[in-house]
């Protein structure tokens, strides 16, 4: 076990867990170069449509600015690029989501979030889960790995303690959630560089705007157990095989440990 009981109780509580070191200096030092490299295009083997510019940039980059400073997010890295699969299958990352989702697990997806210096901006509240109706039941967790120290200054993500027991809150009914007198208040999480928190997929969170010079890189690695169905359209499947190099019907949601389940994920 990975977690005592007094951090699982917190997490089923609160719907969030901030935890230890989990990457070394060396890691994140290579992880922050491959970053850079992807976005400065010295390599080529993610996609482009799995780089996101911030707004301001999205339909013309800046050639007066580094490119690094311009890029909303990266997706997708864990599928194509072996030192991000390695973080996403650490131990040190996996044993707490065995704790937290039995030990039977698949790798949805990941998100870089860039958070540029100077030029990033504010994601608002909302649920992971909700943008993801796809899987059922929807019990997902993520880990969120810091590449920099992650400050209120630099926009380090906002939960509301407890909002995951809930349930999904359509994006319609948000705002008069959001402005219930029964939602708790918002708990800034800072994160240094190299450490991580969890999240519940339905617990309310944000990050704020970065206007300091300091860069702000977040991997946030998203798990499902793998007795989770799939709902979601087959033209994602499709694409996803052939972006990954396998054969028409080959792709699944990576297992990262214990057992598949035959019509599911």
């Amino acid at each position: 076990m990975a977690l005592t009981n007094g951090q699982k109780a917190f997490f089923e509580d609160n719907g969030y867990l901030p935890y230890e070191r989990v990457l070394s200096d060396d890691e994140l030092v290579q992880l922050r170069q491959r970053s850079e490299d992807i976005i400065a295009g010295r390599v080529d083997h993610i996609p482009e449509r799995y780089v996101q510019f911030e707004a301001t940039f999205r339909d013309e980059q800046d050639p007066g600015q580094d490119r690094l400073d311009q890029v909303r997010k990266m997706t997708h890295l864990c599928y194509f690029d072996d030192l991000f699969e390695a973080v996403a299958r650490k131990p040190d990352i996996v044993d707490v989501i065995e704790d937290l989702l039995g030990p039977n697990i698949k790798f949805y997806c990941d998100q870089l979030m860039m958070k540029p210096r100077f030029n990033g901006t504010v994601t608002h509240w909302h649920q992971d889960s909700v943008a993801w109706p796809q899987f059922a039941p929807q019990n997902h967790v993520s880990c969120w790995v810091a590449l920099d120290d992650a400050t209120v200054e630099n926009g380090c993500m906002t939960v509301l303690p407890g909002s995951h027991k809930w349930g999904p809150i359509e994006r319609r009914c948000k705002q008069a959630f959001l402005e219930s007198s029964r939602v708790p208040e918002p708990v800034p999480v800072e994160v240094k560089a190299g450490h991580c928190m969890f999240h519940h997929g339905l617990n309310f969170h944000r990050t704020g705007a970065n206007p300091t010079p300091n860069r702000r890189r977040g991997l946030a690695l998203h798990y499902i157990p793998s007795e989770s169905l799939y709902l979601g359209a087959r033209d994602e499947e499709n694409r996803m095989t052939m972006e990954c190099g396998k054969s028409p019907g080959e792709f699944r949601f990576m297992l990262i440990r214990g057992q598949e389940f035959e019509g599911c994920v």
